[in-house]
């Protein structure tokens, strides 16, 4: 009985984790059996010759080719049709498909919002009493990593949607921009990892003045699971993006890397499109769905009443 009591407890405590695993691997099996169209075969046997620091993609020695295939391969790179095709039709064919995915999560959202019984929020008085939750540090921290976020988000999809968006200086300056804005976004990103790393349980703050450097406060399974999301797939985001940035500086001869780099390409695409349903989630939960967060973290103090329904734990000192 008690081992039952056990994994009850284990089933009721991980419950949210376990649904969003099994969602993200429904959607990964979908992706990568159903709708993708390179060369899945290639691209693990490709991964696994990596190993033996071998990045050019050319599975069969260059040396053994006809003279016919080396004049294809140094023209379009090994395997072109293993997964340019994929990029490419990310890009041109399915970029008319991307509004409806944003629409079906704004759907969901609200469908969340009405099923909750709309915004929640204390009714407080004009003259509650205020309490600073946020320091300075935090505020510009948090604020300058959203604001990047939204322009990173922007010039990126104006990539995506590049025939929608046309060329021309607006266009070339958006990619341009892209890729400096995110590099500034490394150190932010690190920054918000540390910082937002606040209830874990082996987390010790050793003095109150940790409260002005780490984010007070705990969070619920919901938002757990959008700071981890927001680790995992920024990382891939950074090391994707840092490495097509890097590999463009013409560093390799165009056959050693332009596989590499579609591949890499191919991670950053899918990395963006995971990460925007998360942070487009953490906007609700934390703007939309409650009421006086987005001004509270624009001047650091909240309503007592905020605090004692949503984050008492910041009350006791937490």
């Amino acid at each position: 009985m008690e081992n039952k009591a056990q994994k009850k407890g284990f089933f009721n405590e991980y419950m949210p984790y376990i649904i969003v695993a099994g969602l993200f691997a429904l959607l990964t099996y979908w992706y990568f059996w159903l709708a993708t169209i390179a060369d899945l075969t290639y691209i693990w046997q490709y991964v696994l010759k990596m190993f033996t620091l071998d990045f050019t993609g050319q599975l069969i020695p260059y040396n053994e080719l006809t003279r016919l295939e080396q004049g294809y391969v140094s023209i379009y790179g090994p395997q072109y049709e293993a997964i340019a095709p994929e990029v490419i039709r990310a890009f041109e064919e399915r970029q008319h498909l991307l509004p409806y995915v944003f629409l079906a999560e704004f759907c969901i959202f609200t469908v969340m919002l009405i099923a909750q019984g709309g915004r929640k929020g204390p009714k407080t008085r004009k003259d509650s009493e205020m309490i600073e939750v946020h320091s300075l540090f935090q505020r510009i921290a948090v604020l300058g990593n959203i604001l990047i976020m939204l322009y990173l988000f922007i010039t990126g999809f104006s990539i995506t949607f590049g025939n929608i968006v046309g060329g021309g200086a607006i266009g070339f300056f958006m990619r341009e921009t892209h890729e400096i804005v995110g590099l500034f976004w490394i150190p932010m990103w690190l920054l918000i990892t540390v910082i937002a790393f606040k209830d874990h349980k082996h987390f010790k703050r050793l003095s109150p003045k940790w409260g002005k450097i780490f984010l007070k406060g705990l969070y619920t399974h919901g938002q757990r699971i959008n700071y981890l999301a927001f680790v995992a797939f920024g990382f891939v985001l950074i090391f994707s993006g840092f490495w097509l940035w890097f590999l463009s500086m013409d560093v390799f001869a165009f056959a050693d890397a332009i596989q590499y780099r579609r591949l890499i390409l191919f991670g950053h695409f899918m990395g963006s499109a995971v990460i925007t349903f998360f942070v487009g989630e953490t906007i609700y939960s934390y703007v939309v769905a409650i009421r006086g967060y987005l001004p509270g973290l624009i001047t650091g103090k909240y309503p007592k009443e905020y605090l004692e329904e949503f984050h008492p734990e910041v009350l006791d000192g937490v």
